[in-house]
């Protein structure tokens, strides 16, 4: 029994050694065989994707330029197309230049002009021309380029068309004008030497100044209102000068109907300014 104990004992020991490090029996003869470890595999840094930097190519200063030389030129040809419709070529000139001949050139007169004008420039016109004759001694006389009232050879007021403005000449001082009026000196211009005093007339409060203006020429030049003045229809007047032919009688002599007035009118104010020197004197 005791034998056995020992030998218990010692085989005890001796089983208590075969066990390797790991807890694991050991086989006698065998050796130990030992898991190697797991060797720590070193992570690579993960690296972003570069963006790329997107660099603008400057504009190139000749395309700049192309561009705009292109709009110059669209501008440009659209100007001459507007010109070229505002342009109203006569039949008859038309035709001459394609026959390469010299056109005979017609100008519109006053009294073409009037009957191709609108309404409301024809009532300015039939308005202001009824309240200038309004004085005694008045006669109205359509010519060429203008209708003229006068007093004998005192020329008075005159009216006239550029385009769609009725423009109105005074025969009187542009000093003694309020400014408020924008009236304009034409005294440099021979033709209207008599009739320095230009009102452009647009609008009805330009036939309320103009209105004025005729009551202060004719107090200035002593005219007295007829009191028994019966108006007078201003288109039917133009419309018959036109069918009497006295418009193509005034178109023919215009040369001449214009020397005859500005020699009276230089005439008349040569002889007014002699009279002052004569007063003076005396």
């Amino acid at each position: 029994m005791e034998k056995s104990r020992k030998q218990r004992r010692v085989y005890g020991s001796i089983a208590e050694s075969m066990i390797d490090r790991e807890g694991k029996p050991v086989i006698p003869g065998q050796e130990p065989v030992y898991d190697e470890p797991e060797k720590e595999v070193a992570q690579e840094p993960v690296q972003e994707p570069v963006q790329e930097e997107v660099v603008q190519e400057p504009v190139q200063e000749e395309v700049v330029e192309e561009v705009a030389q292109e709009e110059v030129a669209e501008e440009a040809a659209a100007t001459m197309d507007e010109e070229q419709a505002e342009i109203e070529v006569a039949p008859e000139i038309a035709a001459a230049i394609e026959e390469d001949k010299e056109p005979k050139i017609i100008a519109k007169t006053f009294a073409m002009k009037m009957l191709e004008a609108d309404e409301v420039l024809q009532d300015r016109y039939d308005e202001l021309k009824n309240y200038a004759l309004r004085f005694k001694k008045l006669k109205s006389r359509i010519s060429r380029k203008f209708d003229s009232i006068n007093k004998g050879r005192l020329q008075f007021v005159k009216l006239c068309v550029t385009g769609k403005t009725l423009k109105l000449y005074l025969n009187m001082d542009i000093n003694s004008v309020d400014s408020k009026f924008h009236c304009k000196d034409m005294m440099d211009k021979k033709t209207y030497v008599t009739v320095p005093v230009l009102l452009r007339i647009k609008s009805g409060r330009a036939v309320k100044y103009a209105k004025i203006l005729i009551d202060q020429a004719a107090e200035f030049h002593g005219l007295v209102e007829n009191k028994k003045f019966q108006e007078v229809d201003a288109m039917a007047l133009i419309e018959e000068s036109l069918k009497n032919g006295d418009d193509v009688e005034a178109l023919e002599n215009t040369a001449l109907t214009e020397d005859v007035e500005n020699a009276e009118a230089v005439e008349a104010v040569e002889v007014s300014e002699n009279a002052e020197t004569v007063g003076d004197a005396e």
